[in-house]
């Protein structure tokens, strides 16, 4: 019931707004609570920080997948008029499929921290594949799902230091460094790449991969992945 509560909540203050009006990017409506970490063609994934008591500017945003890194209590308004109040626990992911206008405001006492990726544009199904190796059912204790449905898969991938997971694949994705360090990346044909991640690395990948990771570091290793379906 709690988690059907809050997501009530996410689509009365992430209501779609159906508009031909120009689109207004939270980047340049309020550049000073948006950070663009990526931006392409497919997907843009932003950095939210909102200080204690602060407001954005009215703006829009594409289908987009939510993952709260520090939570607090937000005011959401609507273009109607509509406001809602929320308290938004730290971890929680969330997705809206379809587009939203609004304004947010921080009424907290706290900092708040969120990830936002969008989806600028609709994909193709991917096709189902019988032979697709999930990373959640190869290697369990590294790869946690936090939230799937028809739209998206979202997985928290934590690898302590020298833990290596088994081969595995992913549809095509989006991925954000939580806390970075040293990888080994194994690919179906032998071929070994080695690379320092560095915290906050933000990418995509639209074709998906099949791969074996290994944190080669000295440090715990901590990733969001998005996986689109």
């Amino acid at each position: 019931m709690k988690n059907y509560l809050f997501y009530l909540f996410l689509l009365l203050t992430f209501s779609c707004s159906s508009t031909k009006e120009k689109f207004l990017n939270p980047e340049e409506e309020s550049p000073d609570v948006y950070k663009v970490l990526f931006d392409n063609e497919d997907v843009k994934v932003l950095e939210v920080i909102f200080a204690p008591g602060q407001s954005d500017n009215m703006h829009d945003h594409h289908p987009m997948t939510i993952h709260v890194i520090k939570g607090g209590k937000v005011q959401g308004t609507l273009p109607d008029g509509t406001v809602s109040e929320r308290e938004i626990p730290d971890g929680f992911t969330g997705h809206q499929a379809k587009g939203v206008r609004h304004q947010m405001k921080n009424i907290g006492n706290n900092e708040m921290k969120i990830l936002l990726i969008e989806e600028k544009k609709t994909r193709p199904k991917t096709k189902v594949n019988e032979n697709f190796l999930h990373p959640e059912s190869t290697s369990p204790d590294i790869y946690e799902i936090l939230l799937e449905n028809e739209h998206v898969k979202v997985m928290m991938v934590t690898f302590e230091a020298g833990e290596g997971d088994q081969m595995h694949d992913h549809n095509p994705m989006t991925f954000h460094v939580i806390q970075g360090g040293k990888a080994k990346v194994t690919m179906p044909d032998g071929t070994v790449n080695e690379r320092e991640i560095p915290s906050g690395f933000t990418g995509y990948n639209p074709e998906g991969q099949r791969h074996q990771v290994t944190n080669i570091g000295n440090s715990q290793v901590r990733i969001l992945l998005v996986e689109h379906s």
